[in-house]
């Protein structure tokens, strides 16, 4: 069976019958709903906070609070909207609880340690690597978050500043540093190559 987008009204009518579920104590109706949202929260919170050791925890969390929470869930968002604000929160508290980034600035006249030695062939090396991830490494966790919910998770600025819980404005401003960012990463790779 094919899982219908999480943007689709029917996919969003079924999140919030699970929640209502839950609400009401259905444990059944939560799993449901921590099954279906296990796999986006894992590549969401990964992309924000970037330790894979503490996914799973931090995902937990988020759950412990959907089902703590799920009676105040009013509906005037995306049920995805309402979660993955609690993951974003949740995602930043445990990224500066677990590294603080010296600089989120970025300087590419610094040699990259994530390029390998001049002597060997590091294209090839650089495509068995993961680049995309190279480069969000490049961004700070806010400017990640908004890149991931915009990209992979479809999400309009208007919902991604009710999650970031800033104006839409600075969201706007994050994505175009992003923007400008990678394209300087990526000015530098087609440099190099």
């Amino acid at each position: 069976m094919m899982q219908k987008p999480f943007s689709s009204q029917e996919q969003q009518a079924k999140e919030r019958h699970l929640i209502a579920e839950a609400a009401a104590g259905n444990g059944k109706a939560f799993e449901q709903l921590y099954q279906l949202y296990f796999n986006r929260l894992y590549q969401f919170i990964f992309r924000v906070n970037r330790h894979h050791d503490c996914i799973e925890e931090i995902i937990n969390d988020v759950m412990y609070v959907v089902w703590e929470k799920a009676a105040t869930y009013d509906q005037t968002c995306r049920p995805s909207t309402w979660i993955l604000g609690i993951a974003y929160l949740k995602s930043l508290k445990s990224a500066k609880r677990n590294t603080k980034r010296e600089d989120e600035s970025v300087e590419f006249n610094d040699e990259l340690d994530y390029f390998p030695d001049r002597r060997v062939h590091w294209v090839s090396q650089l495509e068995d690597s993961n680049w995309l991830e190279a480069a969000l490494e490049k961004l700070s966790a806010e400017q990640r978050a908004v890149v991931e919910m915009t990209y992979f998770q479809g999400l309009h600025y208007s919902e991604i500043s009710e999650i970031m819980q800033c104006p839409e404005n600075t969201v706007k401003t994050r994505m175009f540093h992003a923007r400008k960012i990678l394209a300087k990463f990526f000015l530098e790779l087609n440099s190099r190559s």
